[in-house]
């Protein structure tokens, strides 16, 4: 039913035969000029459509838009938690984008339970959403995670689109990050100024980012021969820094943490978080029991959110392109609403030709030569702060 509103109280409906009326024109020339056919008469009859809509009050249809239209204009959006910096960032740009082009976004948050995610994404699909987005990456159990996949190549088959940024589940698009090269590299970066002493959380159950970040970084330790002196254990958010940040400041008081210390001749113990909003609660706990950064401890995270640069000290991260990968999913999803794929593709990851593709390699296969889900990797920049200077 379409409704208008006046001050003060509700007034009856305005129809679109109301509108098609006053206009001098067929209900049928109405409805294709305000609820978005691709069939529209001549510029005039438009005008004088809207300006009978404008002057009488009457508020489109959204269910007649969709019908009009091929789509509901709805993008859904599902986030493990908008608290963190690196979602809410990505999820802004997205809005900002897909808002632009006349489409709206419907937000979900899920706190990481598979149980949320799961009605999350089929209430997205009841709301007919012509793409589904899902941000950050997870590992439910092997039925958890088949539901899940066939929640999304039911969507797709049915003409959605999914659009999936750290982790590729095995339908749609996917925006890779290159974490476990990225993080490799930090830890090389911060072994080549003079770092000896790190403390790094272990595996973080159900997040392969955080344990391809802490894995990359390992193998930088071990390629330079550097045991690491603290095993902490913590969540990836920032009660979990809070919480590594306190096993840090334990270790440092204990006989083995002061000896290791003078061991070093006053070097600080480098901690590295696998998320910045983590590495940003580990700053503000290890200032809570005293402790100075950089000269007793140094603290690196992952992720480039824009609290890392406002921070104090300023916060030595991996800086993904935040923006780059929010114009990137919602280059693909306009792509889509248009009918026209940016890259001459359609949705089974084939090109006009029929050759696979696959990142940003124009033949779409990856270095080995195997034909892959398409998706676009990015790579991060290693920015060396204060947080770990010496």
């Amino acid at each position: 039913m379409d409704i208008a509103y006046r001050i003060g109280g509700i007034m009856p409906a305005v129809r679109l035969s109301d509108v098609a009326k006053d206009a001098g024109v067929s209900l049928a020339t109405a409805s294709r000029v305000l609820n978005g056919s691709a069939r529209t008469p001549g510029r005039a009859v438009a005008e004088k459509v809207r300006a009978s809509a404008a002057k009488l009050g009457y508020v489109t249809n959204a269910q007649a838009q969709a019908l009009a239209r091929s789509r509901s204009g709805l993008i859904g959006l599902v986030v493990h938690d908008i608290a963190d910096p690196y979602f809410a960032v990505l999820a802004r740009a997205v809005q900002q984008r897909i808002f632009a082009s006349d489409s709206q976004v419907l937000l979900t948050q899920t706190d990481r339970d598979p149980e949320t995610e799961i009605r999350a994404i089929r209430s997205l699909i009841a709301q007919r959403v012509d793409a589904l987005v899902l941000f950050g990456s997870h590992r439910y159990g092997a039925d958890t995670d088949s539901s899940i996949l066939q929640l999304l190549q039911g969507f797709e088959a049915h003409g959605g689109l999914v659009v999936c940024v750290g982790q590729a589940p095995g339908v749609g698009r996917t925006i890779v990050t290159e974490d476990a090269a990225t993080a490799h590299e930090l830890a090389t970066s911060l072994v080549v100024e003079g770092h000896r002493r790190f403390a790094v959380p272990q595996g973080i159950s159900g997040i392969p980012t955080a344990a391809h970040r802490t894995g990359g970084f390992l193998a930088g330790l071990a390629e330079a021969g550097i045991e690491v002196e603290l095993y902490g254990t913590a969540g990836l958010n920032r009660s979990g820094g809070h919480a590594f940040a306190a096993q840090v400041a334990e270790h440092l008081a204990s006989p083995e943490g002061v000896a290791a210390t003078e061991a070093s001749g006053g070097l600080p113990l480098c901690v590295f978080a696998p998320a910045d909003v983590m590495a940003l609660g580990v700053l503000g706990e290890l200032r809570r029991h005293g402790l100075r950064i950089p000269e007793q401890v140094a603290v690196a995270g992952f992720g480039g959110v824009p609290g890392a640069h406002d921070s104090s000290p300023v916060l030595t991260t991996v800086a993904l392109p935040l923006e780059e990968m929010a114009e990137q999913v919602s280059a693909w999803i306009l792509s889509e609403q248009t009918g026209a794929a940016e890259d001459s593709s359609d949705r089974t990851g084939r090109d006009q030709t029929g050759s696979d593709q696959t990142g940003p390699d124009p033949d779409g296969r990856d270095q080995e030569g195997r034909d892959q889900v398409r998706d676009r990797r990015m790579h991060g920049e290693i920015l060396l702060r204060e947080s770990t200077a010496l």
